[in-house]
């Protein structure tokens, strides 16, 4: 068997940690390391992870100052040593069966990705949007980063619910410092080095929703707007080596940031006057760039003719 290493950013989640721990160890592909990354969590976190690893000598622990996901993530990138790598959020959880469907289908298929489906589950157990089961996928590079650009996206731009062959990270680390769409910015390098992933449409994995997240509602104005840098790589970067795919991206493109315009400014009612003066520039700036990309909306054939309208007087 091929080793996996799997690596779990902390900070924070003592109630939701000791499930995900579990849920790993209890794996039904065995050769595995799990690197448990304490960013400097202020709680029983760093406790807990020790504890796990005096039981299971699978289990690496990381201690570091405070830096954020990206930089817990590098570092357990930089310690890892498997022949695979996996990522699992600490508040979230997998089936036992994950790993080994998904490196299993990358062996028979010769891809140098795995992709697995995943179920929203709230703070109850209980699944809140149920994943869409179909037959199983061999993607090429094309299709993948076509897929990319789905709306809603049938490829989510995170890393947890991927295997990707350690080669492929060679040279690539999530960029340190920002707090939203960090994966993005992976995902794109990874996929410039993509021969073939294999796209396991089961929900192996289980991503917690919980109100105040990054990803459910919890991220900043200026974090809203930092993710259109993100998005507009996403789509240079596909388009130079797929130009085929433009008009698709550029739909994408443009639906993303008008939704994420939109949150912004539901969220500016919600701060003080020293918080809003600073918000409503990056709100500016949000807006120059959905009314530059406005004009190049008018050479989609995917974007509705009153859509395209609606962009150019925004």
């Amino acid at each position: 068997m091929a080793k996996i290493s799997i690596i779990v950013p902390i900070y924070n989640v003592e109630k939701y940690l000791p499930k995900c721990i579990e849920s790993i160890l209890a794996q039904t592909y065995k050769d595995f390391e799990l690197i448990l990354v304490d960013d400097g969590s202020p709680d029983n976190s760093p406790q807990i992870c020790d504890e796990y690893a005096k039981k299971d000598d699978r289990v690496i622990v990381i201690h570091k100052p405070n830096g954020g996901v990206s930089s817990a993530r590098n570092a357990g990138l930089d310690r890892a040593t498997g022949q695979y790598i996996g990522f699992v959020d600490p508040d979230d959880y997998i089936t036992s069966d994950m790993y080994t469907f998904m490196i299993d289908g990358m062996k028979k298929s010769g891809a140098n990705m795995a992709i697995c489906g995943y179920d929203y589950i709230n703070e109850n157990g209980k699944v809140e949007r149920p994943y869409n089961v179909r037959e199983n996928e061999l993607l090429t590079q094309k299709q993948f980063m076509s897929m990319q650009f789905d709306m809603p996206p049938t490829i989510r731009h995170v890393v947890w619910n991927k295997v990707f062959k350690a080669d492929i990270f060679n040279g690539t680390r999530f960029p340190e410092g920002l707090h939203s769409s960090e994966d993005v910015y992976v995902l794109i390098e990874c996929a410039k080095r993509l021969t073939k992933a294999v796209f396991i449409h089961q929900p192996l994995y289980k991503n917690l929703v919980r109100n105040g997240s990054a990803t459910h509602g919890g991220l900043k104005i200026k974090d809203l707007a930092a993710s259109f840098n993100a998005h507009e790589k996403m789509h240079i970067d596909s388009t130079s080596l797929y130009p085929e795919i433009k008009s698709h991206s550029l739909a994408f493109l443009m639906d993303v940031c008008l939704l994420k315009y939109n949150e912004a400014k539901q969220k500016l009612n919600m701060l003080d006057l020293e918080q809003r003066k600073e918000s409503i520039k990056h709100l500016k700036n949000m807006k120059k760039f959905i009314k530059k990309y406005a004009i190049y909306s008018l050479l989609s054939n995917e974007i509705y003719w009153k859509t395209k309208l609606l962009y150019l007087i925004f």
